[in-house]
């Protein structure tokens, strides 16, 4: 048996593949100039980072400052108490802390509360540290 090759002499087949060809190409020019675009967003975007970051960080300034307060204040107290179970887990040295705050109590308030001169040195110390 003999293979014939097939050649399209029909005009419209023609015209069809060749209005193919072109919208092929043209979806792949669309597609090039819309990957240059959002190029260029992501390059404007990352260019003008910087400027973005102060102007956000100028107008929230307090709340941010606050956060932060409020977040190292946390991490102080969760490092202070793990110090404080790490020093009650020693023995003798947990009583040992009580004795002396006991001890030191009783001596402020000999020193300090007892007798009405003491009382004033005390108020007078108060109000100089204030101010």
């Amino acid at each position: 048996m003999q293979q014939t090759e097939y050649i399209n002499t029909n005009p419209e087949a023609r015209e069809t593949s060749e209005s193919l060809a072109q919208t092929t190409q043209s979806t792949a020019e669309q597609i090039e100039m819309q990957g240059r675009q959002i190029g260029n967003n992501i390059t404007g975007f990352f260019a003008e980072l910087p400027e973005n970051i102060s102007r956000f960080f100028q107008q929230y300034k307090q709340p941010i400052t606050n956060t932060l307060l409020v977040l190292a204040a946390f991490i102080a107290l969760r490092v202070l108490f793990a110090v404080l179970a790490a020093f009650n887990s020693i023995p003798l040295l947990a009583p040992t802390f009580q004795l002396i705050g006991i001890f030191y109590s009783v001596w402020f308030v000999n020193r300090y509360l007892l007798k009405k001169p003491n009382r004033e040195e005390l108020i007078e110390k108060l109000r100089s540290l204030s101010q």
